[in-house]
């Protein structure tokens, strides 16, 4: 694989030539659809409006599920392609996320039994066939289901006084951190010849009579606009589609979004070694009901991360903040379910929101329809416009899936073989990350300690020797942001330097993730001082960023506050 030593936005290079195809959007779907053009040899221009990642990429649970939801809709295939597809990101970078075991509780009714569900387990994996071989590393292959006994239960999650059975206990994947396999599936695009940048808007669609032939683009950061050339321009904005599309006053059949939800999560004290399954009143639309819509308390970090609420808005909103009757939705299912958690208002770490895109004929009003349908749309094929491609994915596990139906239509437009085949990320230049952990705490023990080792690899693989690399040129680079954390000053050196991080926001909260974990003033400060000496802001600017930063903690701590009546 041709190595990048950086990653750097040049603007000046996307106005200057003639693209064979420019991207829209620099979520999951955008960004590997920027990798599959790439690497079929396609010149490929991403921009995104704002930092990558930065909206509903940033938002799920930050699972790579299975797809076992699926089950008790009887949408088989969509398990199976869910699965596969998870077998694909595990492959393409190990490090980036881990097996945590979920464990769904039983209970003596029939539909909710252990007889029931491991039933339906065994269903499960039969569908999941075939995933082992994608994997290819038997490390990295999930762990059997098994089952446990109530006592067995009651041990890793305080659930005395519920009359369950014990439950049944299945593996998914979980990354530590959403944002980071955005970025590095980006970075391995880049370094297949992909400009990608990020704070760059597409305004409009340029045209010239019934063909699409770039887009009018604005450098958000300098304010000036520029022309991007590409023969074929691919709408992969996610939830603002639309917004871009309506430019074209000829497009009436595209893919039009019906509605929008809210999902919120909160973060709290750590509640359980395992992920939980609990059932709530709210109504979902499975075919196989075992008690209405499900929320998850997975482990993740030393926390637990809670979630997901449910809401409907009207439009498309950036930048969501987390509103209390999400808390109190969340809340309510922890009092009812898991009592002898007692949490308490000192155990509301964090907690954030996201916008999700829903299309469908049939919407039903606080009815969770949480879709994994593919919209792709050939807008000659539609309304008669040539050189324009929307895609529109709703489901981060299956980004990828997205992407390869998408290049059919690429291949069908552009008439040029295209590359699809599973791929290693830049990141995971090692055969087994078992061996590659072990030798670099052994060559990194003088350096930092074995968790800190560990919390770097978990982000950045093997791109963890350049790390350190960097941050031996200064001894400060080693030193811990949070002092409960295992994050180090460096990342955020490096973020600028490497990742096109432009603002506090872009380090604390997608490169690293410290902004959930209860950063501190004096904390968020001192990344903000070194990322001013880094980039040449002002004190005015320095504080500026601070102000926003420290606005949006201070305002998701009072929507906390707000919910503690639920405790």
């Amino acid at each position: 694989m041709k190595k990048m030593d950086t990653f750097k936005r040049n603007t000046q290079a996307l106005a200057s030539q003639q693209f064979d195809v420019c991207i829209v959007g620099g979520g999951i779907s955008g960004a590997w659809l920027a990798l599959h053009c790439a690497q079929s040899g396609l010149t490929t221009a991403l921009i995104e409006k704002g930092d990558f990642a930065s909206q509903t990429s940033s938002s799920s649970s930050k699972l790579l599920h299975g797809g076992i939801r699926y089950l008790q809709q009887f949408q088989f295939g969509k398990v199976r392609e869910s699965a596969i597809e998870r077998a694909h990101y595990i492959y393409a970078a190990p490090h980036l996320s881990t097996a945590v075991p979920f464990a769904v509780p039983t209970y003596r009714d029939f539909q909710r039994s252990k007889t029931f569900l491991r039933s339906g387990m065994l269903a499960y994996k039969s569908l999941c066939f075939g995933e082992d071989r994608i994997i290819e590393s038997r490390e990295e292959h999930l762990p059997p289901i098994t089952s446990i006994s109530s006592s067995g239960l009651n041990e890793i999650c305080e659930l005395e006084g519920n009359e369950h059975t014990g439950a049944v206990v299945f593996y998914e994947r979980h990354m530590l951190n959403s944002e980071r396999m955005v970025l590095s599936i980006l970075r391995t695009a880049a370094s297949r010849g992909a400009q990608v940048v990020n704070y760059v808007e597409a305004q409009n669609y340029l045209r010239e009579a019934d063909r699409i032939t770039g887009v009018r683009a604005k450098d958000m950061l300098t304010q000036k606009s520029f022309d991007l050339n590409a023969t074929l321009v691919i709408n992969a904005a996610g939830p603002w589609i639309d917004s871009l599309n309506s430019d074209l006053k000829s497009v009436n059949t595209g893919a039009s979004i019906t509605a929008f939800f809210v999902g919120s999560h909160i973060i709290t004290r750590k509640i359980s070694s395992h992920a939980i399954a609990l059932t709530t009143k709210h109504k979902s639309n499975a075919k196989i009901d075992r008690g209405g819509r499900h929320i998850f308390v997975i482990p993740w970090r030393n926390y637990s991360l809670i979630g997901t609420s449910y809401d409907e808005i009207d439009s498309a909103q950036a930048d969501l903040l987390l509103q209390t009757n999400h808390v109190e939705q969340l809340l309510e299912v922890i009092n009812q379910q898991l009592p002898q958690a007692q949490l308490t208002s000192d155990d509301l770490i964090s907690g954030y929101s996201g916008l999700y895109p829903l299309r469908t004929d049939n919407i039903q009003p606080s009815v969770y329809q949480g879709s994994g349908e593919y919209h792709i749309i050939d807008h000659f094929e539609t309304d008669g416009v040539n050189g324009l491609i929307t895609a529109l994915g709703a489901k981060y596990t299956t980004g990828r899936k997205l992407s390869a139906l998408t290049m059919k239509v690429v291949d069908k437009k552009l008439n040029r073989s295209i590359d699809v085949a599973k791929t290693k990320l830049l990141d995971a230049d090692y055969h087994s990350l078992k061996k590659f952990t072990a030798t670099k705490v052994k060559q990194y023990q003088e350096t930092l300690d074995e968790p800190t080792i560990k919390h770097l690899i978990s982000h950045y693989g093997s791109s963890i020797d350049g790390l350190i690399d960097h941050c031996q040129s200064d001894p400060l680079l080693l030193e811990k942001i949070c002092s409960t954390e295992c994050d180090i000053l460096g990342q955020a050196s490096w973020a600028i330097e490497n990742e096109q991080a432009k603002t506090l926001s872009d380090v604390i909260f997608r490169r690293t993730s410290v902004g959930l974990l209860g950063i501190s003033p004096e904390e968020l400060r001192r990344v903000a001082e070194l990322m001013a000496n880094n980039l040449a802001w002002s004190t005015e600017k320095t504080q500026s960023e601070i102000d926003v930063n420290q606005g949006r903690l201070n305002k998701t701590k009072d929507t906390l506050a707000a919910a503690e009546k639920f405790l």
